[in-house]
Order: structure tokens, then sequence, then C-alpha cells
């Protein structure tokens, strides 16, 4: 008896400790469960336990005081123990309302967590031919709720009953309870409420893709690449974009020349990007010349060798920031 107390408080004290938000607060709720009962009867004076097993079940109501903690109350009904006494078998009715509190653990955003309760049953004990009796039993219990829906969540759980019939003369007497149910609760829980995420695309596209050699008015495979990035943005629904757009040149010719290239190549891949509905105020262009150079390996070379070599530097890059809302 004594280990069962202690491992009942450890699982409680457990649980208490590690409460967290699982419940919408200011809300009420109604079940019914039923189950599977226990009964654990010590021998006095030739009183015994004789059926231990019974069906157990009830109703209850509670309110969230928080999103973690709960008032509960309740009616219990125990049918099918029965006791022997003098050779006879007899039976055992034990019924009452009960006092909680329930304490909880998330197990995710829709109500469904994991829980301990305990607090107070007041116990009407009535054996056959043998009059009732009454009885302040304490509990303590765990379980685990699952949200079917808004509103219908499924509970499972066990629950213990200490000193339920404790009379002078009387067997000391326990009953476990381990049983399921379903919960209406009013108003459910909160839906969650989307948040963006801001989020960065970058996009290179090859010079020799968008425009004619040395020149800055875009191809037709040009236009296919500059629309392409506005039809990637919108398949993955990113609001408020902001297009930042750089172009860029390698470093043959001059270093003015090549700025001036970079500036008018960012600004037609800019243009084609309004064409396929990017607003102006979206857009920051830049022409970066032939800063930040990517190519690699290509010192001693000349001529067209050269020029092949340097073909990553002749990009305009494209960075789009903006926010992607996640739904569950």
């Amino acid at each position: 008896m004594k280990a069962k107390i202690l491992s009942l408080s450890v699982i409680a004290a457990l649980g208490f400790a590690v409460a967290a938000q699982a419940a919408v607060p200011e809300t009420a709720y109604v079940g019914v469960r039923g189950g599977w009962a226990h009964m654990d009867m010590d021998t006095v004076d030739g009183v015994s336990a004789d059926d231990k097993d019974a069906v157990g079940y009830g109703l209850y109501a509670g309110y969230n005081l928080t999103s973690w903690a709960a008032i509960e109350a309740g009616y219990n009904f125990f049918d099918g123990f029965s006791v022997k006494e003098g050779g006879a078998s007899n039976d055992l009715d034990i019924k009452g309302p009960e006092a909680a509190l329930r304490l909880a653990y998330p197990l995710g955003p829709d109500g469904s967590d994991i829980f301990v309760r305990g607090g107070a049953f007041w116990a009407t004990s009535d054996v056959e031919h043998n009059g009732d009796n009454h009885e302040i039993a304490p509990f303590v219990g765990a379980g685990v709720q699952y949200a079917v829906t808004k509103n219908f969540d499924v509970r499972v759980g066990y629950d213990y009953y200490f000193d339920v019939i404790d009379d002078k003369g009387c067997p000391e007497t326990d009953i476990g309870l381990l049983y399921a149910g379903l919960q209406y609760t009013f108003g459910g829980a909160a839906p969650v409420a989307p948040v963006p995420q801001t989020v960065t695309e970058n996009f290179t596209l090859d010079a020799a893709t968008l425009f004619p050699f040395d020149g800055s008015s875009l191809c037709e495979e040009g236009v296919k690449a500059v629309n392409s990035v506005v039809d990637s943005v919108a398949a993955k629904n990113i609001q408020n974009a902001a297009y930042d757009v750089k172009g860029y040149t390698d470093r043959i010719g001059s270093e003015k020349y090549n700025q001036a290239l970079s500036e008018k190549r960012a600004q037609a891949v800019a243009a084609q990007l309004q064409a396929a509905g990017v607003a102006p105020e979206q857009l920051t262009v830049t022409g970066m010349g032939e800063a930040d150079p990517v190519s690699t390996g290509c010192e001693g070379l000349r001529g067209n060798k050269l020029i092949d070599c340097l073909a990553p530097d002749r990009r305009v890059e494209l960075a789009v920031t903006g926010e992607v809302t996640e739904t569950e």
C-alpha cells in the first residue's frame, strides 16, 4: 500500500513540475467516462474481498482556470464488487461525487495533452445487508487527452482512490480505475495564428543567357529566364517581395565601361521584372561592374580561353526577400 502511494505521488509530482500550456483559459467542458475498476481490500475480522473487479463509470465537468490548470467535479459509480463475510458473499456498490485539480502538459497546439490530477472523492459504500459507509477518499491520477476536433476530446487515464472504506472495524479499501472517456469543450482549442517567416531566395542568371555578347538588351531566352524568377516567387507564395537586382561584368575592358554595362544589364532585368508584374517600388537596381568575381583558375589565360573562363563573372544576381506564412 505504501509503495503504491509513493509511486503515484512521484508521478503526480513529476507531472506538476512540467505543467505548461495545454488548454484555452476560461473554457468549460463536460464528459463521460467508464472502464475497469479493481479493488484492493485488506482482510479484517473475517471480512475480505470476494469479487475484486467491477465496472467504473461516471460524469465529470471542468473549467480551465489558466492555459495549464483546471478544476474538475464529477460523480462516480463502481458496480460489481462483492465482499465475503461469514462465508456469505455480499454485493458492494460505491458511488459519490469528487472534486479535483487537473494540470496538463501539451502535446501540440490543438489541445491534446498529458495530464495529472488529484483531489477528493466523497465515497458512499453500500454493502448488501450491512448498511452504508461514508469516507472522504483522496485520489491521484494521470492520463492522456487527444483532441479529435476543436470541441471533442478523447481521454484515457488511470485514477487511484485511497481509503474508500476506512472505518474502524472495516477493512481498509482502495480502488483503481482504468478508464476511457469522451469530452466536449465549450469553445475548444484556440486557432493557431500563422506566423509569417521572412525568407530570401537567391537567383543567379548567366549573362550569356540573358544578353547578346557585349549587349544589354534581353534576348528571348533572357526574357524567359527573368519571367521564371517571378514564377518561382509566386509558386513559393512569397508575399511583399522585394527584388534586389545586381548586374556584374568580367574584368576585361575598362572599369568605367564595365560599370556602365553592368548598370544597363541590371536595368534591363528590372524592366522585364516590371513587365512580369513586379511593382517599381519593389525593385532595387545596382550596377556592380567587375566587383565580386566568382571565376577561378583564369590567371595566365588569354583570348577566347580567358573570355570563357571569366563567364561566371558575367551575371545578374537577384535576391528576393519576402514573407512566407506557414499554415497547419
